[in-house]
């Protein structure tokens, strides 16, 4: 396929140039990594990239909704856009669920569909379906280019519309329907933040998309100089005066001291969801910079890492950024609902912990600043958000300087090393840490059971990056993933908080990092994403899979309905699964662990293995919600 360019006279295929010129184009925009969904349309888009020096294709995946999934986790794993390509017909439906988390959560993905030529739509001719209007709400950009055509013209146009698409998947488009005008409104996928694109391709022949038709030698040398042309990225914006970090502090500021004197410092608070849009090394220097104590979900990865400041240590004076587990200082006892703040700096996703939704909720005068990737106007638990305090994708610089704004809003004259005030700072930690110490005695005494297999899991070493799974998993990792001064990446897939696709993302993640990596899922969780098993013979690095088989959907015993009669069998729905025998009728590595013993012998032999080992855990099907209810009981006696 590569040959057919190096050709100066008229080649056998129009669509080998033309998939070979769309692979070039992505290749010069910084496309670098692909997954396959081979099939008759997509025969020549998929060879064209299997030749490509410049992208590798990472996975050739027979299901499409596996195979979103999977780019989707190269995509988070090595924050950069990642290609798919899909055949025609009812193909283009099995990426959107992939497509939707890419969307809530600014994942820039590339969807190359593969579609018959113009003259066959409506005409009743099979695979065939309306492959834009299946991905139109959650794409920032469309193109549906034009059946190949032996004209340099042609190729300039592709490549004009290939150009758009492309600029779109970085967040270079309009600021005209940034966000909804009114509250029940989903914002607009087209926004300026980065975020998945959808290119369809028509393609010459009615059946194999490699049946050969002649073009001529000036196509091929056009198309060939089309390739080699970079895409230039767009200047950054520069910010309107009201909307710069510094402008923010004064007007919340302002608010604050209408209220009170604040010269001996701030009561501010930060609250970190999953996704924070902004590198945790600027957040770990933001939080560090200004004193403030950091709720930090599990999810939001804040919780590891050589800068993250325990609350014991925090407790005893260090500075730092303080990092607390929300549950620890909300949960039983409660002992610090009641802790008002001045100001609350929000990053990321809203936090996965109810009890800290309700304590936000609480606080919905206190003024709010909002750290977001792209603009927005309403937030459920900021209900008096100004939309002028959204500080929209800052750069690490920026956040420098919101942190030198709250210290020179304390006191210029003393010029304090940090601007919270210390006896609001000491506080927090003093409570985090006796809350941690607590729950952790009290998950030591529990017997073998979902929270304390949980606790047991995210506390094993050795593992560079985790997965956490939705549901019950991300619920037990924002109560038991203690902060950490060893590094660990967190990835998760908040945006819309699914459980399908789960599986196929870590082994997206576990493609790239090549590192040892743990995922932690429930066993419904697992049932979403069987076909995400054949992917997983592929992976040749550490990957350990914990599936907790609590029989069904364990996360619907907290909620009322459980206690309705036919609970069990409508809504948590358990099933008999063998998952040993999954394992190994895809050639993976198992292991059934029933005790603490066995769980850790598990975690350290799948740290070292050499590819996949599947972690059955097997707990008692109502464990998750009795053992949930012991630990809070014990911190509430305090």
């Amino acid at each position: 396929m590569a040959a057919v360019l190096e050709e100066p006279v008229a080649a056998s295929s129009l669509n080998a140039v033309w998939v070979e010129c769309i692979a070039g184009a992505l290749s010069a925009a910084g496309v670098r990594h692909a997954v396959l969904c081979p099939g008759g349309r997509a025969s020549a888009m998929c060879i064209a990239f299997d030749a490509h020096a410049q992208i590798s294709v990472e996975l050739v995946s027979t299901d499409e909704r596996s195979g979103a999934f999977a780019a989707l986790g190269m995509a988070k794993a090595t924050g950069t856009p990642v290609a798919i390509v899909t055949t025609s017909g009812s193909a283009v439906a099995n990426v959107l669920p992939a497509l939707i988390e890419a969307d809530a959560c600014d994942i820039p993905l590339l969807v190359l569909t593969c579609d018959r030529p113009r003259s066959l739509r409506g005409a009743g001719f099979g695979q065939m379906a309306d492959h834009l209007g299946a991905t139109r709400a959650f794409v920032r950009a469309q193109a549906d280019l034009q059946d190949p055509f032996d004209s340099t013209a042609a190729f300039e146009a592709a490549h004009e519309a290939l150009n758009n698409a492309l600029a779109a998947m970085r967040g270079e488009c309009s600021e005209d329907a940034i966000y909804a005008s009114r509250i029940d409104e989903h914002p607009s996928p087209m926004r300026a933040a980065p975020g998945p694109v959808h290119v369809n391709v028509p393609l010459a022949g009615v059946y194999d998309a490699t049946e050969t038709h002649p073009v001529s030698g000036d196509t091929v040398l056009a198309a060939r100089e089309l390739r080699r042309v970079v895409t230039p990225m767009a200047a950054a914006a520069r910010r309107e005066s009201e909307a710069t970090p510094t402008a923010m502090v004064k007007r919340v500021v302002a608010r604050v001291r209408s209220r009170r004197s604040i010269d001996a410092g701030l009561d501010g608070l930060i609250v970190i969801g999953p996704e924070p849009g902004v590198s945790r090394q600027a957040i770990f220097a933001f939080a560090a910079a200004t004193g403030f104590p950091v709720l930090a979900d599990a999810g939001s990865g804040l919780r590891a890492g050589p800068a993250a400041l325990e609350p014991a240590q925090a407790a005893r004076g260090a500075p730092g950024a303080l990092i607390i587990n929300a549950f620890d200082v909300l949960g039983g006892g409660a002992r610090m609902a009641d802790a008002r703040p001045d100001l609350i700096v929000r990053f990321g996703l809203a936090p996965v912990l109810p009890l800290l939704h309700t304590y936000l909720e609480a606080l919905a005068d206190v003024p709010a600043i909002k750290v977001a990737p792209h603009h927005v106007a309403h937030d459920y638990l900021h209900q008096a958000l100004d939309p002028r305090d959204v500080l929209v994708a800052p750069s690490a610089l920026e956040l420098d300087e919101m942190a030198h704004a709250l210290k020179a809003a304390v006191s210029a004259q003393n010029a304090p090393r940090e601007a919270v005030s210390f006896a609001w700072r000491d506080r927090w930690a003093s409570v985090a840490s006796y809350g941690a110490r607590e729950r952790r005695a009290c998950v030591t005494r529990l017997g073998w059971g979902e929270v304390a297999a949980a606790h047991q899991i995210f506390a094993a070493t050795g593992f560079g990056f985790v997965h956490i799974g939705n549901s019950m998993s991300m619920r037990h990792a924002d109560i038991g993933y203690d902060v950490r001064s060893e590094a660990q990446d967190v990835y998760v897939n908040r945006g819309v908080s699914g459980i399908d696709g789960t599986l196929s993302t870590f082994i997206g993640e576990a493609l790239m990092r090549r590192d040892a990596g743990l995922l932690v899922l429930g066993d419904q969780a697992w049932i979403h994403d069987l076909s995400a098993l054949a992917s997983a013979q592929r992976v040749t690095t550490p990957a350990c899979v914990c599936v907790i088989d609590n029989g069904g959907g364990a996360i619907f015993d907290f909620l009322p309905i459980a206690q309705e009669p036919s609970y069990v069998r409508t809504i948590r729905n358990p099933y008999r699964i063998e998952v040993g025998a999954l394992a190994q009728g895809f050639g993976l590595t198992h292991r059934r662990v029933e005790s603490r013993e066995a769980l850790k012998a598990a975690l350290e032999a799948a740290r070292v293995h050499a590819g996949v080992t599947i972690v059955e855990i097997a707990v008692d099907a109502f464990s998750g919600a009795q053992q949930m209810q012991w630990l809070t009981q014990a911190l509430g006696a305090r």
